[in-house]
């Protein structure tokens, strides 16, 4: 759930080092020893994305300035916005949006979340994934992605819920799911490592060939949930 959050955060703030500039959006502005793929074919909030871990052999300051400087070159705005922790570094150009969020002030080697987003191409949900298939419970929708790398699709989607039990939650979506044809694989309290105190509630369905897992949190009142929903 993290690494989810992560993407998101990366993705909504804003291979080789010399791919040439396509509708793709497949441009690595900086080389780096390590490429760990999170996602080629991932849609968030209706976006084409691909994301990625990246290891480079540089200091983060280094790493932000090469990724300036390529885009710079090539006449491509770019934007660079820090916090404590963290460095965030983004260029816009006519069709893609690329962003590389950083460790601030780490020397090498520096490990970064990198994600490319095909702008003006809204893209909609695989068949298998339609909500026809499975129900989500009542609530908005606050963050939307989906994928199909590896011959397997998957959605994820982050909501916020009207109920303020976590329990009274849980269990009216277990029942939704159930008079829907969706079978209990397991369910109960979520305790995040051994020894640790529960902090909140989980759930896992199953019908046919779809696998549904939900996460349910509650931070200042609210309640939150996080369903991943998958078909192979």
């Amino acid at each position: 759930m993290h690494m989810v959050k992560a993407i998101f955060a990366c993705v909504l703030a804003g291979a080789a080092a010399h791919a040439r500039a396509d509708d793709t959006c497949g441009e690595m502005p900086v080389a780096g020893q390590k490429v760990e793929w999170i996602g080629h074919d991932m849609v968030v909030n209706g976006t084409p994305t691909q994301a990625a871990l990246i290891t480079f052999n540089l200091t983060s300051n280094q790493v932000a300035g090469a990724f300036t400087q390529y885009w710079q070159r090539r006449g491509v705005a770019t934007h660079r916005m820090q916090d404590k922790s963290m460095l965030l570094v983004s260029a816009l150009s006519a069709q893609c949006s690329y962003t590389l969020q950083l460790p601030l002030g780490q020397s090498a080697p520096v490990r970064g979340l990198y994600s490319a987003m095909r702008l003006g191409e809204a893209a909609a949900l695989p068949r298998m994934l339609r909500p026809a298939n499975y129900p989500l419970p009542s609530g908005q929708i606050l963050l939307d992605m989906t994928s199909s790398d590896g011959g397997k699709l998957a959605r994820t989607v982050q909501m916020s819920l009207p109920e303020p039990s976590l329990a009274q939650a849980s269990a009216d979506y277990a029942q939704l799911l159930k008079r829907a044809g969706w079978h209990a694989i397991a369910g109960g309290a979520a305790v995040g490592s051994a020894g640790s105190a529960p902090f909140g509630y989980a759930l896992a369905m199953q019908k046919d060939a779809y696998r549904l897992d939900a996460a349910f949190t509650q931070a200042r009142g609210s309640t939150s949930v996080v369903i991943n929903v998958s078909y192979e």
